[in-house]
């Protein structure tokens, strides 16, 4: 599933999951518990979620979210986790203390209007967590979440493929399965592990000094080197030895140029 088909398929998702809950707004993110601030929430999608009330969440009040929190935790129950939860009408209209996370949380968005809100956490591994959010504003009214829990439980699902096939596929076109350094045996047979690490940093323009302080070596250790270099190769010079690389199509392997 590529980036386009994703998007149709978070709208398609999250209409239905509107229809069914009631929700007035919705909501998909990665809930990073490795990090910190707002590095911790990354919206991946929204709909009729107010901006401003997305970047309090993602800037402090996911730190008060009880639900979030306890759903993260080590000793918590393995698998997808369901949790909603009402503002009071006697909400106190005084400063909640630090000791009262529930009081920080609404007073936070229920700046925004908010009244009641629901979540579908579900773990894409022990740090990174996927959660569909919900919002309520109708004072009146409750959050459908049992109606909707068929249709949060498909979302989850192929979110979840697609988050895990893209990453693949980016693991996939960054992984070397070889060390390019290994081909040099093809074209100088005999050449070193050091020897080699001396004609990789010389495709990459390197003097003799600049070698030498890359490898922590002396600039005379790394002259009888380039002179043995030159043996294995059958050439005489830098220059020369530059040229049997790219007739070796060894430049390439080594990505020097091509970055």
């Amino acid at each position: 599933m590529n980036n386009n088909n994703f998007e149709m398929s978070n709208h398609s998702h999250s209409q239905k999951v509107l229809n069914r809950s009631k929700a007035d707004g919705i909501s998909l993110f990665i809930f990073d518990k490795r990090q910190e601030d707002d590095k911790a929430i990354s919206f991946i999608y929204q709909r009729h979620t107010q901006v401003e009330a997305m970047d309090d969440y993602r800037l402090r009040l996911y730190k008060v979210d009880s639900f979030l929190q306890k759903s993260v935790e080590p000793n918590a129950v393995q698998g997808m986790a369901i949790g909603v939860k009402t503002k009071e009408s006697n909400f106190p209209s005084t400063l909640p203390s630090p000791a009262d996370p529930s009081g920080t949380y609404w007073r936070g968005l229920g700046a925004y209007g908010y009244r009641q809100t629901a979540c579908m956490i579900h773990p894409l591994s022990k740090n990174l967590h996927l959660v569909i959010g919900m919002q309520m504003l109708q004072e009146r009214k409750n959050l459908c979440v049992e109606q909707a829990l068929s249709a949060m439980e498909d979302w989850m699902s192929d979110s979840s493929d697609h988050i895990l096939e893209n990453s693949i596929n980016i693991l996939r076109n960054e992984c070397i399965t070889e060390s390019p350094l290994h081909q040099l045996e093809n074209i100088a047979k005999g050449i070193s592990p050091r020897e080699q690490q001396v004609v990789f940093e010389i495709v990459q323009g390197k003097s003799n000094k600049e070698i030498a302080k890359t490898l922590c070596l002396s600039n005379y250790t790394i002259e009888n080197h380039l002179r043995r270099i030159y043996q294995k190769f059958g050439v005489k010079s830098r220059t020369e030895l530059i040229a049997a690389l790219n007739v070796g199509r060894i430049k390439s392997l080594l990505h020097v140029g091509g970055n």
